[in-house]
């Protein structure tokens, strides 16, 4: 009876552990997919000082333009102050479809600057621009 008891706990134990090796492996498919098709916010601050305005304001025409002619292109914003000491604070929000077209986006822009051969390290060094860039995801409702 103890044998029989024994044989019947461990069979439930691995029964337990396997659905939960189960669960976990869906839930990482799950947020697997969820990046997959979750929107990518791509926020860009430049800190332009007042002199390099005009050459760094037509630049982000062109490549504003370029970009919404791409795949899982949803949209775009941009704003701009001026800070204290006279430097242009430009930021720019483009939403993508997902995590996928955001890494084509990015290679698509990369060979177009390379196709223009335009280097966009050399022209922020050149006008001493910096540049603060991180991809966002929507926040959840509060």
């Amino acid at each position: 009876m103890k044998t029989n008891l024994l044989i019947g706990i461990v069979f439930l134990t691995l029964l337990a552990y396997k659905a939960n090796a189960q669960s976990a492996t869906i839930n990482s498919q799950i947020e697997s997919k969820k990046s997959e098709t979750m929107q990518q916010i791509f926020i860009d601050k430049f800190i332009v000082p007042e002199k390099s305005k005009q050459e760094f304001l037509e630049r982000v025409r062109i490549n504003r333009n370029f970009i919404k002619h791409l795949n899982g292109f949803v949209n775009d914003n941009a704003y701009e102050r001026t800070d204290e000491n006279g430097n242009l604070i430009y930021i720019t929000i483009a939403v993508w479809e997902n995590e996928t077209v955001l890494k084509n986006a990015k290679e698509a822009v990369q060979a177009h600057y390379k196709k223009e051969g335009f280097n966009i390290s050399e022209m922020f060094e050149r006008l001493h621009i910096t540049m603060e860039r991180n991809i966002y995801k929507e926040s959840e409702k509060i």
